[in-house]
């Protein structure tokens, strides 16, 4: 009658901010990815739904495990670039990355994300969120790492700290330390 998840539940489920009404329709979307992936387990999916895993991070390393594997290179001298697509759903996307994976399901707070230049600005009035397209979350070696980005957080939930993913890399014409002021935040379970 209070609309809210059992804690019970929330002990063993991933975190949310959700209602129970919102909660079970995620959770029932999250089913539906998992059971899709499940139909061809030995096929990645064109684009994945990275906010609806219920370990992300680990999707994440197995990216980067891919690679490493497969160019012969060692894991810890690996990390991940993030290129930002033009196209908004996962459901445009035809082929598979040519190196990477294509991830779908990100929101900016503090920000918005102009799709036109593919630049983070300034949020609009009465914008809280923005979502941003198609991510191309790629492993490189570090020591190719690009410079002069904004390098954006990525939590699972609204409420930071413990649920903190990966970060993204985000062009941007303005100093970094634009966005660390304004608290720019990408999220993947908004409400």
């Amino acid at each position: 009658f209070r609309s809210r998840v059992p804690k019970s539940w929330e002990l063993l489920a991933y975190p949310s901010l959700r209602s129970l009404a919102l909660w079970l329709a995620d959770l029932a979307a999250r089913i539906a990815q998992l059971n899709d992936w499940a139909a061809s387990p030995g096929e990645t999916p064109i684009c994945t739904w990275l906010s609806g895993l219920f370990n992300p991070q680990s999707f994440l390393t197995a990216v980067m495990q891919t690679t490493a594997q497969k160019d012969n290179l060692e894991l810890d001298k690996l990390t991940l670039l993030t290129d930002v697509t033009k196209k908004m759903l996962g459901e445009e996307m035809t082929t598979t990355a040519k190196e990477g994976t294509y991830i779908v399901g990100l929101k900016l707070e503090g920000g918005s994300w102009n799709v036109g230049a593919g630049l983070l600005e300034a949020s609009k009035p009465r914008e809280m969120f923005t979502p941003l397209p198609v991510i191309n979350v790629r492993p490189v070696v570090i020591d190719k790492f690009e410079t002069g980005l904004f390098h954006c957080p990525c939590y699972k939930t609204q409420s930071r700290g413990p649920t903190y993913v990966f970060q993204l890399q985000l062009r941007t014409k303005a100093e970094p330390a634009k966005w660390v002021l304004a608290g720019v935040v990408a999220v993947m379970d908004v409400i």
